[in-house]
């Protein structure tokens, strides 16, 4: 098996993605991953194996290339792009491969060993442990990138999964160009949500409509994001006439850049039933906003610190949200200083989240090649 690696201290990284829609928080994950790598003078490419479902353009900047026809079918994924992973593996060899899908990581070590080079698997999943996503696949992995404490903690107990390669480095996002929202600084006391909206199933949308009309004084909903279907946005405009707080609710729709669509922030809100790991809470965060969240699987738990930067509730408990909201807004100081908020986020900066995933590697190298290889990232 070929041997060439980038060298030089420097870190060559071929990240393979399945589906990505180009909207959501994996492709912000994989643009800071990227820019992070470049900044310390490594290397990130991006092999897509089908096109961006949603927005083709949200790798403009990243050593990005796509498989040619490429489908959404997982089965023609991999067939598909064989060839292209082959490719990638031989033309430019770098010194780790990162799995996206679990899915994909078969197929992966597939075209290494059709390129002759011998290289370390990281499965980098983004999803909560709801869903399953092949986990059966993980084994055939060096090394694991686990977003959450839950996703780590569920992958130490496979017993087909040895704990030393499992390394929980959550997401992360850059510090750099967030500058901290203002506040309303009296009435109305202004709630936001950004993200998918939803009637009901992961995004819970509707909850945060029915909480609402249980909390009195003045108060202002920002929505930013589009429906999830199309039916969702309609139902849900539908839903919050029918309660009687249309008035009080602004729908931005999907933003390219959704923390200029709110002027001021006091508080933002996540209603969802599971995640994998919320971006949108570091997001806000980093920009002073404090958070209202429920204890979901998986990720909130392990960035809300209660009082200091936010609150966790329930999921489903539109009682419990209510009462937090309404304290709010009966005593808006009950809202921690942006500073706080913005300080507790430091763990999640981008710049700590690719160190943690650099040191992972790092040992991942070792595992396959040798102590001696891995000595040259250092």
């Amino acid at each position: 098996m070929g041997c060439e690696y980038a060298g030089n201290g420097h870190v060559e990284i071929l990240l393979i993605a399945g589906t990505l829609s180009g909207l959501g928080g994996i492709e912000t994950c994989i643009r800071a991953l990227a820019q992070e790598a470049e900044d310390r003078g490594d290397h990130v490419r991006i092999l897509a194996l089908c096109a961006s479902t949603h927005d083709p353009t949200w790798q403009q900047g990243l050593d990005y290339a796509e498989v040619a026809h490429g489908s959404t079918s997982l089965r023609k994924q991999l067939l598909r792009g064989l060839p292209a992973m082959v490719k990638a593996c031989r033309s430019r060899p770098a010194d780790a491969v990162i799995a996206i899908y679990s899915s994909t990581i078969p197929g992966i070590r597939l075209a290494l060993w059709l390129a002759g080079r011998r290289r370390p698997v990281v499965s980098w999943l983004h999803f909560s442990t709801v869903h399953r996503q092949r986990t059966g696949l993980l084994r055939y992995a060096d090394a694991h990138l686990c977003i959450s404490s839950e996703i780590a903690n569920e992958l130490i107990t496979n017993p087909r999964i040895a704990a030393r390669d499992v390394h929980l480095v959550f997401n992360g996002t850059r510090f750099d160009g967030a500058p901290l929202i203002p506040r309303s600084n009296g009435a109305p006391v202004r709630f936001l949500h950004v993200g998918r909206l939803m009637m009901g199933r992961q995004k819970r949308s509707d909850d945060l409509l029915r909480a609402l009309t249980q909390v009195e004084g003045e108060w202002r909903l920002d929505l930013v994001g589009a429906g999830d279907r199309v039916e969702d946005l309609p139902a849900l405009r539908a839903l919050a006439a029918e309660l009687g707080i249309e008035h009080r609710l602004t729908w931005h729709g999907r933003q390219r850049d959704p923390w200029t669509a709110a002027v001021t922030a006091d508080l933002l809100v996540l209603t969802s039933a599971f995640e994998g790991f919320p971006m949108v809470l570091i997001e806000a965060m980093v920009r002073g906003v404090p958070c209202l969240s429920t204890d979901c699987s998986s990720g909130p738990a392990d960035v809300i610190r209660e009082g200091l930067n936010g609150w966790l509730f329930a999921v489903g408990d539109c009682s419990a949200l209510a009462e937090r909201l309404q304290s709010i807004v009966h005593n808006p100081s009950l809202l921690p200083l942006a500073s706080g908020v913005r300080a507790s986020a430091e763990s999640f900066s981008s710049t700590k989240v690719y160190q943690r995933i650099r040191a992972a590697m790092q040992q991942a190298i070792a595992k396959v090649r040798g102590a001696s290889f891995a000595s040259q990232w250092e």
